[in-house]
């Protein structure tokens, strides 16, 4: 039987969610350790429950949601988006400029494989949320980190920015 050779493409991917931190965690929950899961966005288990109106309206739709909606997302949903953003003051923004997901980490990899050529620069804050750089790399394009730090309220550190040997900066988060 061939062994299944990783990709390439994963080499320069650090992504602890799923990676040493984690399998550390299990090791000390095995042990009897209570471990906070912070890894991977999930809210329920911190007592961040769905509003009761919400899941009264998912089983209302349930009958007539069971097919592949616009693949920008649900139409009304965008729409809300839209108003909510125009209630802020931005104005130009169009329901066709808006893009819905079944998550943010989709997004954000779908938006980096769309903006990244190979070799591409991107900013990316430090510390960062994992998936950025992951899907940064995925994407063909080399995270440039910059300094975010708490004494400076998690503003970007300007000076550090410039310091950055940016030949092909394509975009920052």
């Amino acid at each position: 039987m061939n062994n299944i050779e990783m990709s390439s493409k994963l080499d320069s991917v650090c992504y602890d969610i799923r990676g040493p931190v984690l399998k550390h965690a299990k090791r000390m929950e095995e042990e009897g350790h209570k471990i906070l899961k912070l890894n991977i966005g999930n809210p329920a288990p911190f007592g961040f429950d769905t509003p009761d109106e919400i899941l009264v309206d998912v089983l209302r739709n349930l009958p007539t949601s069971q097919g592949y909606c616009d693949s920008k997302g649900i139409y009304s949903a965008r729409k809300a988006v839209v108003q909510y953003y125009q209630r802020k003051g931005l104005r130009s923004l169009d329901v066709e400029d808006v893009y819905m997901g079944n998550g943010v980490s989709e997004l954000i990899v779908m938006a980096m494989q769309a903006l990244l050529n190979n070799g591409d620069e991107m900013l990316v804050p430090a510390p960062d949320y994992p998936l950025w750089t992951a899907a940064v790399s995925l994407s063909g394009g080399n995270p440039v980190h910059y300094i975010c730090d708490e004494e400076s309220d998690w503003f970007p550190d300007l000076e550090d920015i410039k310091q950055r040997s940016l030949q092909r900066l394509a975009v920052s988060y």
